[in-house]
């Protein structure tokens, strides 16, 4: 199960030269190796529009799923399969026999591009250019992309899910999810009852000019990034561009938690937005640790760095990006290296403990002129620093960089 870490007929219309077939989830068809869609099994469930093979192409369609169980609208699986939708509308309030094949392998999302392993190239993909998808259930995620060579790629669609658990786009198993907008028209996430992007394993996510939003009820957590397993491979995760708000009245919430995972985040001219009581990176170690990088490039950056004893992270600040906030201000964390380029800045909220400290850029004679100390001390462990030569060297705004 992601860690929190009544079998009904569908209302169903379908704008498109091919049928809407209806049914429950026991419903099975002969034709799942043509380039024909059919209403049968996908997946671990069933999709009214299902694809073992070949490609279709779908204009205009028009999809309310109602209450049924195990239910996508548009599913396609196994490697080579296409399925290219313009500007459709999916609603869905599809349930789920079980939460953690929802989390893990797509049941009941709404759009499923499918793989049956995370190791061999075995996903079908899915193309959307325009449209909105909708879910309203616990559990229905709105776009999933699962096992290797699983693909979704969407441009300039809106998705919203108001479900406990139901995430707007999912990427597991090796899956790839692309996002696109443009600098008028961006691509809404919307997931306030959830995560609002979810990585698992060695998935990747790219996100360009969206505007993302999650209050997430439940745990939290604004974006999660885990692995389900150990040493499954790293995930990537890439926001460029538009926004993100994360709400959240908790000071135990965090904008990016990462859990027994290695990953690259990568941020460039996102406009962030986060509650000053949450976190804007936890990193947890789960049963095999942790590893993140951090990358931010012409980005603003506000909130706290948090890492556990048996986790690291290192943090890039490039093209004139900012950090406001502490860097392992508890001192827990295995090691945290930070990074500076000239342009760029790290403001203190309080004292913070870095591993390695690379900022030739920023200290001259016994100064320090790109880290900001509102009389916060920042510690660097001699012996990760030979360059420093043990050293304390005075901060902009008081307080000090000192050895330990």
């Amino acid at each position: 199960m992601l860690p929190h870490l009544r079998h009904a007929l569908p209302v169903c219309v379908l704008v498109l030269v091919t049928g809407c077939g209806g049914g429950t989830t026991s419903d099975t068809t002969t034709n799942t190796t043509t380039d024909t869609p059919y209403t049968g099994n996908c997946g671990l469930g069933t999709a009214a529009y299902a694809l073992e093979s070949g490609s279709s192409t779908a204009t205009s369609p028009s999809f309310t799923i109602s209450g049924e169980q195990n239910r996508s609208a548009f599913c396609a699986q196994n490697s080579g399969t296409a399925i290219t939708l313009i500007t459709p509308t999916i609603i869905s309030s599809a349930t789920t026999s079980s939460d953690s094949d929802s989390n893990l392998y797509g049941l009941s999302a709404s759009v499923l591009a499918y793989g049956s392993s995370a190791t061999t190239t075995s996903g079908g993909s899915i193309t959307i250019s325009g449209g909105t998808i909708s879910t309203t259930t616990g559990y229905a995620n709105a776009v999933f992309a699962t096992g290797l060579g699983a693909n979704v790629t969407l441009s300039k669609v809106d998705i919203s899910t108001s479900g406990d658990y139901a995430h707007a786009v999912v990427a597991t198993k090796a899956g790839a999810a692309t996002i696109t907008g443009t600098t008028s028209t961006h691509a809404a996430l919307t997931s306030v009852a959830a995560e609002v992007v979810v990585l698992e394993g060695a998935s990747a996510i790219t996100i360009n000019n969206g505007d993302l939003l999650s209050t997430n009820a439940n745990d939290n957590r604004g974006i999660l990034i885990y692995d389900s397993a150990t040493s499954s491979g790293a995930a990537e995760l890439n926001i460029t561009g538009g926004s993100y708000i994360w709400s959240s009245s908790s000071t135990s919430g965090s904008a990016f938690y990462v859990l027994n995972q290695t990953t690259s985040i990568t941020l460039k001219g996102v406009d962030i937005s986060s509650p000053s009581t949450s976190a804007l990176l936890r990193v947890v170690a789960g049963t095999s640790g942790s590893k993140v990088t951090l990358n931010a490039i012409g980005q603003t950056l506000s909130g706290s760095v948090m890492v556990d004893a048996d986790s690291s992270a290192i943090l890039s600040l490039a093209s004139m990006s900012s950090l406001t906030g502490a860097i392992n201000g508890a001192d827990t964390a295995g090691s945290v290296m930070v990074t500076l380029d000239a342009t760029s800045t790290w403001t203190l909220t309080a004292n913070s403990y870095v591993t390695v400290l690379n900022d030739t850029a920023g200290i001259s004679g016994t100064a320090v002129s790109n880290i900001v100390g509102n009389g916060h001390n920042a510690y660097y462990k001699a012996s990760s620093n030979s360059s420093l030569g043990g050293a304390t060297y005075a901060l902009s705004g008081g307080g000090s960089l000192i050895p330990y």
